[in-house]
């Protein structure tokens, strides 16, 4: 029988149990200072393997740049398109590591850890392609052309093509079998530090997106859940399973997620509970992407307003660190409503970097993303230094 829906059936036994906090909710935390990491994405990995100099000269480049403004925490994407930066038994390995002949990621890691640097591997769960919505041309050994090529119809349920795009689907046991399985070979294949998502959840609120597998759904059994509430509780067993994947690896590893910057608007656009996750424990780390200055011509988003609203959700749960997402990859940046700032200005990170080492609920900052942040233009290069001030200010 199909396991349709069987999320639902899962997910207050996963959500419900994450992590029992050992303090209260009304105990502070502990300060333990902020520490800085940066995303290096699939975009700039590929650059990196096709550099004529090597990737192991590239990535020495990204070793040294992050020793230079104290960074200690790398997020590296090893999982963009449902594909892999190396060789696994789930998904093909990236065009851009053909003619490669050693473990690039392994190579990586060891090197970030001799640096002292801790290496999160870096997930889209759900993203197969942004696009094309033709099955066809993607690659031929993807689990998602293989589920709508098996001859088996039930499988043509875990792949949706939607818009100009091909997402595996949030609501079907196999799907949430395959990320795990995935993050499991990862925990035994490599020594890292964590396991990490951004915030690639459902690409829509349309109802159409997944209304064959809700309409099974609704059919397995009585009262079900509204389309919202259900969709939600698809993802709240991804990141509860995820969790669970993780610490029963080794509890000293952890799963961290990085989602957009309006609370409300994960809720209700990517279904991502994401005061759900903070309050009942299912990650270590929340990192919201507060990807705004200070004079945003929408005042509910401006980096101020926005850090108030994480730091109330914060606090509801000290044994989840408050991590601050921030966007050195606006830097320069000619587009509205943004340019006014950031298209002038020098000193709009290190003002956040500045709070987040003073603000005694953040524990940390990420930079998004690493080619940006050490960009040579000349704006970029005051906005760098600058940080590099707040942080020898601050330790």
């Amino acid at each position: 029988m199909r396991r349709i829906g069987i999320c639902c059936l899962i997910v207050l036994l996963l959500f419900c149990g994450c992590a029992a906090p050992s303090r209260g909710a009304e105990e502070s935390a502990v300060n333990v200072g902020a520490s800085g990491g940066v995303w290096l994405s699939f975009s700039e990995i590929n650059t990196m393997l096709k550099s004529k100099d090597g990737v192991k000269a590239e990535f020495e480049k990204v070793v040294q740049n992050c020793a230079s403004l104290q960074i200690e925490h790398l997020y590296i994407h090893v999982r963009a398109f449902c594909d892999s930066l190396f060789e696994s038994e789930y998904f093909p390995l990236i065009e851009a590591m053909n003619g490669i002949d050693f473990d690039v990621f392994a190579y990586m890691i060891e090197r970030c850890h001799a640096s002292g640097m801790k290496v999160h591997a870096w997930i889209n769960p759900y993203r197969v392609s942004t696009s094309t919505e033709d099955i066809t041309v993607l690659r031929q050994d993807s689990p998602a052309v293989r589920w709508r090529t098996d001859d088996d119809p039930d499988n043509d349920q875990n792949v949706i093509t939607y818009g100009g795009g091909v997402y595996l689907n949030p609501a079907e046991y196999e799907v949430q079998e395959l990320v795990m399985n995935g993050i499991r070979e990862i925990l035994e294949k490599y020594p890292v530090d964590g396991i990490h998502f951004d915030d690639y959840f459902y690409p829509t609120t349309d109802e159409a997106f997944d209304s064959k597998s809700y309409q099974a759904y609704q059919k397995s059994g009585e009262n079900p859940l509204p389309l919202a509430e259900w969709r939600r509780s698809n993802v709240n067993a991804l990141i509860s399973g995820s969790y669970t994947a993780v610490k029963f690896y080794n509890k000293e590893l952890l799963f961290t997620v990085s989602p957009m910057a309006s609370i409300e608007k994960n809720y209700d656009n990517l279904y991502a509970d994401v005061a759900g996750w903070v309050e009942s424990g299912c990650v270590d780390a929340i990192i919201p992407q507060l990807y705004f200055g200070y004079e945003y011509p929408d005042k509910a988003y401006c980096f101020d307003r926005l850090l108030k609203e994480w730091e109330t959700l914060a606090a509801k749960n000290r044994n989840v660190a408050l991590m601050i997402g921030l966007a050195p990859y606006k830097i320069g940046t000619e587009s509205e409503p943004d340019r006014a700032e950031w298209g002038v200005s020098d000193d709009i990170l290190a003002r956040q970097v500045e709070t987040c080492y003073t603000d005694g609920a953040v524990t940390g900052y990420s930079f998004f993303s690493y080619t940006s942040l050490f960009s040579q233009e000349a704006l970029n290069t005051r906005q760098r230094e600058n940080v590099k001030k707040a942080i020898r200010a601050n330790t």
